[in-house]
């Protein structure tokens, strides 16, 4: 039984044993049973307020109840969007005659890849959800997923890291933790081998949220990320732009190491 059940339960007894307590004053003395029903009303009347007090807390509880049902459902109908528009365009490109070549097929499984990354990410999100409508005290469903989350990237899990905070910034683009979290998608990108895919999500970071706690670490990640792929010139652009602007940053100490390292 909840707190609030317990206190309504409680408050109701205590008004009974009151007005049992009223309809016996009159066998007392004259001026006793007029001061004894004096403080009779005025307990009576503090009951009934919190007897209000009370309903009034069981209905906002029920209001957020009712808002979190509603928001699950909303996530699941536009998680089952994203996995449909995800299956149709890969069945789109495995039935063009002319895509019967290596690169279509590469791409077919990236696609497919992601696809699966993403059907575990709506799994987890749907257990999220689902938590966070029965226990209306719990963290809200974005907080929830982020830290699902940070968890499987801290776990070295990254692909299914990638497919959560996909899912994440697909539901919640506008969520204050959203730039965190592309910072950390791009990360995990970068730890798969994804080279391209890290960078072009580092610099929509750049672009969006330039003045993000995450800025620094982001262009210290577009360096590695072109280094990775062969390219010093662009690694070198991005790695002094990082200490132009973030002169006294972590990052940036960092990347004045690095720069002596490059040719």
């Amino acid at each position: 039984m909840n707190p609030v059940s317990i206190r309504f339960r409680t408050t109701l007894s205590a008004t009974t044993l009151l007005l049992a307590s009223v309809v016996a004053v009159p066998s007392m003395a004259d001026d006793q049973a007029q001061a004894a029903m004096d403080g009779v009303a005025y307990q009576l009347i503090q009951l009934l307020n919190q007897n209000e007090e009370l309903t009034n807390e069981i209905a906002g509880l029920r209001g957020q109840v009712e808002e979190l049902i509603e928001g699950a459902q909303r996530s699941r109908e536009s998680q089952l969007k994203i996995a449909t528009d995800f299956d149709a365009r890969i069945r789109k490109i495995e039935t063009k005659p002319e895509a019967d070549n290596s690169e279509d097929k590469a791409k077919i499984v990236e696609l497919e890849n992601r696809l699966l990354q993403l059907e575990e990410a709506l799994a987890a999100m749907h257990e999220v959800v689902s938590s966070a409508a029965a226990a209306p005290a719990a963290k809200s469903a974005p907080e929830a997923l982020y830290e699902s989350a940070l968890e499987k990237y801290q776990a070295g899990s990254y692909s299914a890291a990638t497919g959560e905070l996909q899912a994440y910034l697909q539901l919640y683009s506008d969520d204050p933790a959203s730039a965190s979290a592309r910072y950390w998608l791009a990360e995990a990108l970068l730890r798969q081998g994804e080279y391209q895919s890290a960078i072009e999500t580092g610099e929509t970071l750049l672009y969006n949220n330039p003045d993000s706690e995450k800025a620094p670490d982001t262009m210290f990640l577009l360096g590695k990320a072109h280094l990775e792929m062969g390219d010093a010139s662009a690694a070198r652009s991005a790695l002094e732009n990082l200490v132009f602007v973030h002169p006294d940053s972590d990052p940036a100490t960092k990347a004045r190491r690095l720069l002596e390292q490059l040719p």
